[in-house]
């Protein structure tokens, strides 16, 4: 059985190389250091000796397996590479005691590397190494097994072939060793399937089976034949990402990255930030396009707009081509959410358990601290109502931007004889945008604040009213309010841009 798996090794690597294909290549790693642990399997046949008649095959069980592997590659197809390994065998034999024997090797070589865009990976070493190989002799006097080493050193070579994708490797290769003095020679078909299970920064982890069939000899007769089998973590150590050169103007180079960013319409999206490779965003131009130098390989773009969806898109450059990308936005339309807080006007202090209404949604109620929230109201511009107990209700207006959360807090006046009335007002453009506006009431001295959201808030005795807003290029707007003592009133006002 062990004598076929060789063959069974080399297949399931080719194998596993053509399911591969389908994977994106990555970028060669600067170096990796891999730990492997496992079992071994030894099936050693022992030379005839001064006291046997015939050769003792010895079978040798090892549950302790470790092998570490590591190489770097100051340039992308030339570098160092060692490995060291040791195990632990219980020999068996026939009407013979069990016996011990430990055994170990390393190698160092210069090595040779050919990673192609498409993940196919060729790469050898040229190196020197060492093994302490295990000989049971038997002993005159008894005819006991007595453990021993063999100790072989010599020029060795390596080679392998297989896939190198961006979730997934799979190599099939062999290793050869020369000993000098005519000791144990050494040839290890070996086969590595792992998955990429991490990538943290620089480093990319895998997880994989480490497997190799060793096969020993020796002119004395000795022959050795040890399956090994064990589980391995693998961590590259990857170079940056390539950066990408952007520009304003067309591209310089043959190869180039087009990126088209059209609005739910079909129309061009003027100004969409796209960011490529998680480099700094640049705006689309008026066609909505980015035209970029880019090496070959894959990229990725990621668009964002006011008021969309954001986007993204990976493609693959073709070296020597123009490579086109269109990403498409949605427009936001679902509802947002509304927060706040609710305090006394005059002492400022927050005003518990008040009945929060905004638009359809269920009532709310504020907290000890005089916080609600809302969800799932809008978007555009809802009817809010604040009740509370010991305090004049009061109505507001808000504007809640789709799928995105708004901020209205609410200051209500407490309820006695001769209680002024309350005026509240949202100023914004046709658009929904906040504008910077100044309020003028007719007839009366008192400033009215707006802030920068187009809100303001004002009390005044029972009366009627001409508020005057206005705001640079804008046309201004007369509203007339009615009000008793206690009343409140809101002034929701969307101005119209001069000259429209």
């Amino acid at each position: 059985m062990l004598r076929r798996l060789p063959t069974a090794l080399l297949l399931a690597a080719g194998l596993s190389s053509v399911v591969a294909q389908a994977g994106e290549p990555v970028r060669p790693s600067h170096g990796s250091l891999t730990l492997s642990g496992g079992f071994s399997i030894r099936d050693t046949t022992l030379p005839v000796s001064d006291t046997q008649a015939q050769a003792t095959k010895i079978i040798g069980v090892s549950p302790w397996l470790v092998r570490l592997r590591g190489d770097w590659f100051p340039i992308s197809w030339l570098g160092l590479e060692g490995e060291g390994s040791g195990d632990f065998f219980r020999a068996t034999r026939e009407r013979v005691t069990p016996l011990d024997s430990k055994r170990g090797a390393g190698r160092l070589g210069v090595s040779l590397r050919l990673l192609t865009p498409s993940g196919f990976v060729l790469n050898g070493s040229l190196g020197y190494g060492f093994s302490f190989t295990p000989v049971i002799r038997i002993q005159t006097v008894g005819g006991m097994p007595v453990a021993d080493t063999l100790f072989s050193n010599g020029p060795m070579a390596r080679v392998g072939l297989g896939y190198s994708g961006e979730r997934f490797q799979g190599l099939a290769g062999a290793t050869l060793m020369l000993s000098l003095g005519g000791q144990v020679n050494q040839v290890e078909p070996q086969l590595w399937l792992a998955g990429r299970v991490a990538e943290l920064g620089p480093a990319a982890f895998w997880v994989g089976l480490d497997a190799g069939y060793l096969l020993e000899g020796a002119r004395n007769g000795y022959d050795g034949r040890t399956l090994r089998f064990a589980l391995a973590l693998k961590v590259e150590f990857l170079p940056p990402a390539p950066a990408t050169k952007l520009i304003a103007g067309p591209g310089t180079s043959g190869t180039t990255l087009q990126v088209q960013v059209l609005l739910p319409g079909g129309t061009p999206a003027t100004g969409a930030l796209i960011s490529l490779d998680g480099a700094a965003p640049v705006p689309a131009d008026q066609q909505g396009l980015l035209l970029t130098d880019a090496t070959p390989g894959a990229h990725t773009a990621e668009v964002k707009l006011a008021g969309h969806r954001p986007a993204k898109g990976t493609v693959t450059v073709v070296e020597g081509k123009q490579t086109p990308l269109v990403l498409k936005l949605e427009a936001l339309t679902g509802p947002g959410q509304l927060s706040g807080v609710v305090r006394a006007s005059a002492t400022a202090k927050p005003v518990p358990e008040a009945t929060v209404t905004v638009g359809e949604a269920p009532p709310v109620q504020t907290g000890d601290d005089g916080s609600y929230k809302v969800e799932r109201v809008g978007p555009g511009p809802v009817k809010v109502r604040i009740d509370a107990q010991g305090f004049t209700s009061a109505d507001e207006i808000a504007q809640v931007p789709p799928e995105s959360a708004a901020t209205l807090d609410v200051q209500l006046e407490a309820l006695g004889k001769g209680s002024p009335a309350t005026v509240r007002g949202l100023i914004r453009s046709r658009s929904g945008e906040a504008v910077k506006a100044s309020v003028v009431i007719k007839g009366l001295s008192t400033k009215v604040q707006v802030t920068p959201e187009g809100r303001f808030f004002i009390t005044v005795p029972g009366g009627t009213y001409q508020f005057i807003i206005s705001a640079p290029g804008y046309l201004t707007q007369l509203k007339k309010v009615v009000l008793a003592d206690g009343d409140q009133a809101i002034v929701h006002t969307e101005l119209q841009k001069a000259g429209k």
